[in-house]
């Protein structure tokens, strides 16, 4: 069993469908997390789903934080608190991002995705790299999407976007190697949860890979056991 007793995780898109379960896995485990949230109504709602695994008022286990992860000025300050807090930054997760379909000639959608699912990811990382690379140690973990190895029909935005992440994810992990960090992605495919299952009626969502199936390979390349990963970008294709 993965040991994270000694880590504190920084965690963006805590509130959405996979990130109460990651949370949720990190802090079984023993991680500390502080969790990025845009809705401070959503964070609280996270943590009392979380119950007695989130800590207490004496030893909280989870911090709810404020913050949106494409603007710089409110990571720096994420970090500095779970500095102060914990005195650590050891993981990164992450988990930001949404989806949406429309038409290749459409920019708009083309920036309103590169923000979510690409900037959130360069900008947190960018002020989590910091402390990491101050104490020789880290695991950033990024999720993209199967649908990054290829583009299709009204999905050129999305696809873009996820096969954008991969690439920074090669590119970062090759300019932290041999600091003790490591940068990686997961490529799941459609995850089972209620937003999708509605959204795909006629799918047989038994084929998807379940929140907590992704979280475990999150948490895998979030530990020092996964020392030997470094720019990979997994796919978690189920049963497909």
């Amino acid at each position: 069993m993965l040991d994270l007793s000694s880590h504190a995780a920084v965690i963006t898109g805590a509130t959405g469908n996979l990130g109460a379960a990651v949370v949720r896995a990190h802090l079984t485990h023993g991680t500390h997390v502080a969790a990025a949230v845009r809705d401070a109504a959503k964070g609280e709602a996270l943590r009392s789903s979380l119950g007695d695994v989130a800590g207490t008022s004496e030893d909280p286990r989870l911090l709810v934080i404020e913050a949106d992860p494409t603007e710089a000025r409110a990571m720096d300050a994420l970090v500095e608190r779970v500095l102060r807090a914990w005195g650590r930054i050891d993981i990164l997760n992450n988990l930001a991002g949404i989806f949406k379909a429309g038409p290749a000639a459409d920019s708009g959608l083309m920036r309103e995705l590169w923000d979510s699912n690409v900037l959130t990811a360069v900008t947190a990382s960018a002020a989590c790299l910091r402390p990491m690379r101050a104490r020789g140690y880290g695991r950033i973990v990024s999720v993209s999407a199967i649908g990054a190895q290829k583009g299709g029909r009204n999905n050129a935005a999305y696809a873009m976007s996820k096969s954008a992440l991969v690439r920074w994810t090669e590119s970062c992990a090759a300019e932290v190697k041999g600091e003790g960090i490591t940068v990686n992605a997961v490529m799941p495919t459609t995850i089972d949860h209620p937003v999708n299952r509605a959204q795909m009626p006629k799918a047989d969502p038994k084929l998807w890979p379940s929140p907590d199936e992704v979280a475990n390979v999150i948490l895998f390349l979030s530990s020092r056991e996964a020392s030997g990963v470094n720019g990979a970008a997994i796919p978690i294709t189920a049963r497909t």
